[in-house]
């Protein structure tokens, strides 16, 4: 794994996974990948209109974010209008809660190491990011909302993958020593805002809570009951490595998770959020 730099794209930062994908800023819709998939770019384009119009009457400007917005449209099987309304409901609650914020503006949250990919993809694509929610976790520094600013900001980076379009995304939650100074500062309020936000899907996600106490788990288990009807899959693991890995395979994830994977390095996330300064890599900007 590498930090390197892109000459075609400014030498815009991007991440190396030893597997061979990258971790990037920006993302490209070139004629080779759309013929691959069998993708009429004439269809394409016409879908990512209809959701860059309907954005920029809700105040928002989608264009920079081609990446993303394609995401959204290949899920709902190339209906423009039903992207749109998704992408701007998204928007709005990340409005509402504070959380449509810059790479800079972030960067503490990764320099703490709470967000950061799994070293080595699925065979198939498959991402999965990992977040410490525990005594990882320094409320002082990194306040609730940051935390999941920065793990939105993350799903944008990884869906600069075309790859990860058609295969999944896993959320992995860990909670290792929680204490209830970091439980109080997940307000119902917040939580409620943050199930409203899981349930709008830019791609198919399963999120996965481990590390787990037995009280965290009854309330982690309360929360999965109160999202019934979302359409996320949820899973409470605590530290059964063989139940996690039915969803995500060893060999994608570092040793502390019963993984084969090389440990990962932080420090490479934190680099490349500082790399891009005050670059705007946040999802939705006002218009």
């Amino acid at each position: 794994m590498a930090l390197k730099f892109d000459p075609d794209f400014g030498k815009l930062p991007y991440i190396e996974l030893e597997c061979g994908h990258r971790i990037r800023c920006y993302g490209r819709l070139t004629e080779d990948q759309l013929a691959q998939r069998g993708e009429s770019r004439e269809k394409v384009q016409q879908q990512l209109e209809v959701v860059y119009e309907r954005s920029m009457r809700a105040g928002f400007n989608l264009r920079p974010y081609e990446t993303l917005v394609l995401s959204a449209v290949r899920f709902y099987e190339y209906d423009g209008q039903k992207a749109a309304d998704v992408l701007v409901a998204t928007q709005g609650i990340m409005r509402r809660l504070e959380i449509n914020k810059t790479a800079e503006q972030l960067r503490h949250v990764f320099e703490e190491g709470l967000v950061w990919l799994a070293p080595v993809r699925e065979d198939s694509g498959a991402a999965a990011i990992i977040v410490h929610h525990g005594k990882q976790w320094n409320t002082a520094k990194v306040s609730f909302k940051d935390l999941w600013a920065a793990i939105y900001l993350t799903v944008q980076v990884v869906l600069n993958d075309e790859t990860v379009h058609f295969t999944s995304l896993a959320l992995i939650l860990d909670y290792d020593g929680i204490s209830m100074t970091q439980t109080s500062k997940m307000k119902p309020k917040l939580m409620k805002a943050m199930i409203e936000l899981q349930q709008l899907r830019l791609i198919e996600t399963t999120v996965h809570s481990v590390n787990t106490s037995r009280l965290f788990k009854a309330i982690m288990e309360f929360f999965a009951f109160a999202q019934k009807g979302c359409p996320h899959k949820t899973f409470i693991h605590g530290t059964d490595w063989a139940s996690l890995h039915q969803h995500v395979s060893a060999k994608c994830l570092p040793p502390q998770y019963g993984g084969t994977a090389p440990d990962y390095d932080h420090g490479l996330m934190a680099s490349f959020m500082r790399h891009m300064q005050h670059k705007t890599i946040t999802f939705g900007i006002e218009a």
